[in-house]
């Protein structure tokens, strides 16, 4: 057999070997994914955790259900477990690892809601909420964000208090 046709094949073969791979390995994130929300839907929040950290334990899966495991551990971890520090930590890895991706707008948004409504840093509340304003100025969201604006606007004479101390 010809030598450049013999390298030929070998490429082929190892490129369809990668291939079947990345499958396989999709098809084995997709079922923890299920696992996990079914996990969810149980109250079974240690083995949701557990499905949703093989996903995110891999660096090499780069797909898309990374910042959606993200997004429910850290909502396993604001409403189950009530932490709303470590909720707000991987709310971050998901604006600051995944910004184009469809849950940065929603991560970004119960950051500030966390931060408005569970932990009273309003400043910080507000910052966020106008943040969103600037990078989502047409999302569906924005009326709801504009009602958390005018609902923290009872707080700015305690926030200007605070600030001046």
């Amino acid at each position: 057999m010809n030598p450049s046709k013999s390298i030929k094949i070998l490429f082929l073969f190892f490129s369809l070997l990668i291939l079947l791979s990345s499958c396989e390995s999709k098809k084995k994130y997709e079922l923890e994914w299920n696992d996990a929300q079914v996990d969810y839907s149980n109250k079974d929040f240690n083995s949701c955790l557990v499905n949703l950290n093989i996903i995110l334990s891999d660096d090499n899966y780069t797909g898309d259900l990374k910042p959606r495991a993200l997004f429910l551990v850290s909502e396993v971890y604001l409403n189950e477990f009530k932490e709303n520090d470590i909720s707000i930590t991987f709310l971050n890895k998901i604006i600051n690892n995944y910004p184009d991706h469809e849950m940065a707008k929603r991560a970004l948004f119960t950051k500030a809601y966390i931060n408005a409504n569970y932990i009273e840093s309003f400043t910080e509340a507000v910052e966020l909420y106008k943040q969103f304003l600037n990078i989502y100025p047409n999302d569906d969201l924005i009326l709801s964000v504009q009602y958390e604006l005018d609902e923290l606007k009872k707080y700015e004479s305690k926030i200007s208090d605070l600030i001046k101390k």
